[in-house]
């Protein structure tokens, strides 16, 4: 049997905040909890100007799919004005905005995970220090990617097309979305032996220690594969959080798959060459 539906492109909307949420928690993964994902969720809803989701029943329904880019130096150091209270000679209390800028909280948590989980590459580490620092002149840009398992991946690059419009339109707006760097955080997984194997095998004593080859690296995106050929540099690297036994169908765990994470730094150059290698793949 065929099923038609019809896949409808929305901004992020106030109204997808908690389906976002949701989304954000799949993204994550099991170190979701070291995320403040509502207020991540939050930031992204209420940036008009670039994202998209795919909806199946109108504006109003849940989000299948988003992509979308966040300014992390912006967010880091610019925006997040502190208020306080002040009490004026009438004796009623006023708001005024400090000079000094708060920075956001959740990405103030990503900067510090990215910046432990890139420890072992010690050329990427170094970059990443230097577009996240206080003084940088060149900005990062957080790409946040992430989609209902079943949905179909003919879906992403119209996508990935419209948000490099948005990103174009919005620098012409002078909209802070002029970056030199990309940064995405890619699910990816390997093969291993399934729980219920190694629980019915027995140990088997060894003569000596034999070398094993690394395991072959899987994309649950397969236009994240093709963004790697891109990369100026990438570290694999494991979730911090274990993984519970609640959510362990969800990470595919019990079933011979251990989730991981790949991290990619694009230059902004490259964007351009890869999104059209994704609209022009006819292997999709």
């Amino acid at each position: 049997d065929i099923i038609n539906v019809d896949f409808e492109f929305f901004d992020p909307k106030e109204v997808d905040f908690h389906a976002v949420k949701n989304l954000l928690g799949q993204y994550f993964a099991s170190d979701a909890i070291l995320f403040a994902t509502s207020e991540l969720s939050d930031l992204i809803v209420s940036q008009s100007s670039v994202g998209t989701t795919i909806k199946v029943n109108g504006v109003d329904s849940d989000p299948y799919s988003l992509l979308t880019v966040l300014n992390m130096n912006q967010h880091l150091y610019h925006i997040h004005s502190s208020t306080s209270a002040t009490a004026s000679s009438s004796g009623s209390t006023a708001t005024a905005t400090a000079a000094a800028t708060k920075p956001s909280e959740v990405m103030t948590q990503i900067r510090d995970y990215v910046f432990t989980k890139s420890r072992q590459n010690e050329k990427l580490h170094a970059k990443l220090k230097e577009l996240l620092g206080a003084g940088s002149k060149k900005e990062l840009g957080l790409i946040v990617s992430e989609r209902f398992i079943n949905m179909p991946v003919e879906t992403a690059p119209p996508m990935w097309r419209m948000m490099l419009e948005e990103v174009k339109w919005a620098v012409e707006e002078g909209l802070p979305f002029n970056f030199e760097y990309f940064l995405i955080l890619c699910p990816t997984y390997h093969e291993v032996a399934p729980k219920e194997e190694l629980d019915d095998e027995a140990p088997k004593p060894t003569k000596k220690k034999t070398k094993m080859s690394e395991p072959a690296t899987f994309f649950f995106h397969p236009e994240e594969e093709m963004l790697q050929q891109f990369a100026e540099f990438t570290q694999d690297f494991k979730l911090t959080t274990p993984t519970t036994t609640a959510e362990s169908k969800n990470t595919f765990e019990d079933y011979g798959i251990a989730p991981a994470r790949r991290m990619m730094l694009i230059h902004k150059d490259k964007i351009p060459e890869v999104v059209q290698l994704m609209v022009n793949n006819s292997q999709w």
